[in-house]
């Protein structure tokens, strides 16, 4: 026996550890949105990408101030050469030493630096609104799959309400017809198929649920293998019924808030930096530079320290003009590439503000279909809801048969589909409005519920 003890307690840890890893965990919308934004691997590289521009805009700084070096060389020289501080020749061997300080610096380039700094901060700040955009653009999508998991999980509650009444109508049936009243045993067979074919659905539900939810955890790349359940935002249903979208309202929004119509905009102005840089090509250069240096050689018989800091040091200035007459028409093409970037940046932007426009027009139309749909799931739910309290009644009284009550309950069932995918649906209209004026933020779907 105690031989068994020790697997037996080793197999009760593991078991337990087993049931501890595999324990329910919630997710709120909020939390799902956090994690996308922080594990999305676009955001992760563009953000590498606003680091290199960040780069090269203190590069672009960084050219206003002097470029300083040091350097230095060592050489051994055999065979007949001139002799510096004998005014002759020799055939001496001459090891010699050779160093020195240089600086240099540009006083004038046709302000190419100042408009690349200019450039280059228009750069950045496109690639800081691209991040925002891509954050935007992954905020929606787990906002429309995280919808379509909670809308799942609402039809297969409605599902399994629905099998549970059609397994207390089978009972009820089977009494019936047990007991010798009118119902006969066709409407036991009727009823027992139409179980059957309500436990189907509840599957096919159960399955619709299961796609939503991988295609989300996929979404959010968290764990596959825990058990996760996905909790219902409180949403104000009445306020957003009550907001009336104007479309142009809407789109000046959208021009004014949208990163990827600012993103654009930066590209625009970047250019335009872009073609003055190009210019200055034509325009004279001037630069300074200075140096100051020392050599030693063993021919010359003085110290080391003699030559090096007294007889053989140097210091010279240079001041150096560079007018251009003739550059083979490359200054041209890259003044005219830059043009036509920049042309086709401006085509680019007109083009995002129709298609813009084309969203709005849409997003607004689906917004106000979606609030028509409410009132009329709502109607319908309620028509269907008292007709199926009639139509049990009749049932209790002997009156209807079987397949009288299963077609009101489908009429039912039905009708609460529609309304669950009704409020749904006007949710999602409402976050791909806030998406396309560029309003969209974790915490749009985050009203609290008078």
């Amino acid at each position: 026996m105690k031989q068994l003890a020790l697997p037996l307690f080793f197999l009760t840890l593991l078991t337990g550890f087993s049931v501890l890893a595999q324990e329910d965990q919630t997710l709120t919308y909020e939390e799902a949105v956090s994690i996308a934004l922080r594990e999305n691997i676009q955001i992760q590289q563009q953000q590498n990408l606003l680091e290199v521009s960040r780069a090269e805009r203190s590069q672009a700084y960084a050219q206003f101030a002097p470029s300083v070096g040091f350097e230095a060389s060592g050489n051994r020289v055999y065979g007949r050469q001139f002799d510096q501080t004998a005014g002759d020749f020799t055939e001496e061997i001459n090891n010699r030493l050779n160093g020195g300080l240089f600086a240099s610096m540009t006083l004038f380039n046709g302000f190419r630096n100042i408009n690349q700094v200019r450039q280059s901060q228009e750069n950045a700040e496109a690639q800081l609104n691209l991040i925002n955009q891509t954050k935007q653009d992954v905020t929606f999508n787990v906002s429309q799959q995280y919808l379509q998991v909670l809308l799942n999980q609402e039809l297969l509650r409605i599902q399994q309400a629905n099998l549970e009444q059609q397994e207390e109508l089978l009972e009820s049936t089977r009494t019936f017809v047990e007991s010798g009243a009118q119902f006969n045993i066709a409407d036991l067979y009727n009823q027992e198929a139409e179980t059957k074919r309500v436990a189907l659905l509840v599957v096919e539900a159960e399955n619709a649920l299961t796609i939503s939810q991988v295609q989300l955890i996929r979404l959010l790349q968290i764990d596959p293998f825990a058990n996760w359940n996905f909790a219902e935002p409180d949403i104000n249903q009445w306020e957003i019924l009550s907001e009336d979208i104007n479309i142009e309202e809407a789109y000046n929004q959208a021009v004014a808030n949208r990163f990827d119509i600012k993103q654009q905009e930066n590209t625009i102005q970047a250019g335009q930096y872009g073609i003055k840089v190009a210019r200055s090509g034509y325009l004279p250069r001037l630069s300074a530079s200075y140096y100051i240096g020392s050599q030693y050689s063993t021919l010359f018989e003085r110290t080391f320290s003699d030559q090096i800091l007294d007889v053989n040091r140097v210091s010279v200035l240079s001041l150096n003009l560079n007018i251009p007459i003739f550059s083979n028409l490359d200054n041209y093409a890259l003044v005219q590439r830059n043009k036509q970037l920049m042309n086709n940046a401006v085509l680019e932007l007109e083009d995002l503000k129709r298609n813009t426009f084309e969203q709005l027009q849409t997003a607004v139309a689906d917004y106000k279909a979606a609030k028509q749909r409410i009132v009329a799931a709502e109607a319908q739910v309620k028509a269907a809801e008292k007709a199926l309290e009639a139509e049990r009644e009749r049932f209790r009284l002997g009156v209807s048969n079987v397949l009288d009550i299963n077609l009101v309950n489908a009429a039912f069932v039905g009708a609460q589909a529609n309304q669950a995918q009704a409020n749904y649906q006007l949710i999602f209209q409402k976050t791909a409005l806030d998406y396309f004026t560029g309003r969209l933020q974790p915490e749009s779907m985050s009203m609290n519920n008078d």
